[in-house]
């Protein structure tokens, strides 16, 4: 699974919301959806030359200005068509700010949203026969130490089919993560509520495999569009 995020806890910051966002996909496949990946990149973006040399950035893409390019638009649909056709799943993740009880840090809301995305990561990873992987975002020594440490307690209490740990990647050379930034950000803004995202998020939550049986280890019928509060 690669995982990035959108927007900030801190009740300062612009952001409505605070999503953890990506998609899973059997790791066999990861190399086929890197070239169409880079294939779409080259496609609706030819200007901006060899795929490989830049970085798909959310920030160019949804937000209202770059939104109005059929370009960004089309490029995003087919992101969420590659993952679907190769049988992934995408997952979110979402904190609505308004329904803070007090003032939050991302040391408190990120293991929250870490612990329901693999929780159900974990049942979808069990119906598939698999063992999960979580692949994030580079940021920063101490955010990315605590993220793993809290991964790690928690697939260990519970038993889960997931790898231990968070491993990062940089963006700029993950084709992964360019995918999971843009829909952490397309599930954000919807969440915040722009309505111009919002049939692409309903497509993003529509991109899953075949409903897992059962609920997970927590007794919880499977999520991949989750809303944490």
């Amino acid at each position: 699974m690669y995982l990035d995020d959108s927007g900030k806890p801190d009740t300062n910051h612009v952001s409505g919301a605070v999503v953890i966002g990506g998609f899973a996909i059997d790791a066999d496949l990861y190399p086929t959806f890197s070239r169409r990946f880079l294939g779409a990149k080259g496609r609706f973006f030819p200007q901006r030359g060899v795929p490989q040399a830049w970085e798909a950035k959310s920030t160019d893409i949804v937000k209202p200005n770059p939104w109005k390019r059929s370009k960004n638009r089309n490029f995003s649909f087919e992101v969420a068509r590659i993952v679907e056709t190769m049988a992934g799943t995408a997952f979110s993740a979402t904190i609505i700010k308004s329904r803070m009880n007090h003032p939050m840090t991302l040391a408190t809301t990120m293991p929250l949203q870490l612990q329901c995305l693999v929780e159900h990561f974990d049942t979808e990873c069990r119906a598939l026969g698999r063992t999960g992987m979580v692949v994030a975002d580079w940021s920063s020594h101490h955010h990315d130490s605590h993220a793993s440490q809290c991964v790690a307690s928690f697939a260990a209490s519970q038993g889960l089919t997931v790898h231990p740990c968070v491993y990062y990647a940089s963006s700029h050379s993950s084709e992964g993560i360019q995918a999971a930034d843009l829909i952490a950000a397309v599930r954000r803004r919807a969440a915040e509520g722009d309505i111009q995202l919002t049939a692409l998020d309903q497509r993003l939550a529509a991109v899953r495999v075949a409903s897992p049986t059962g609920l997970t280890v927590r007794g919880r019928t499977f999520a991949n569009w989750i809303t944490v509060f």
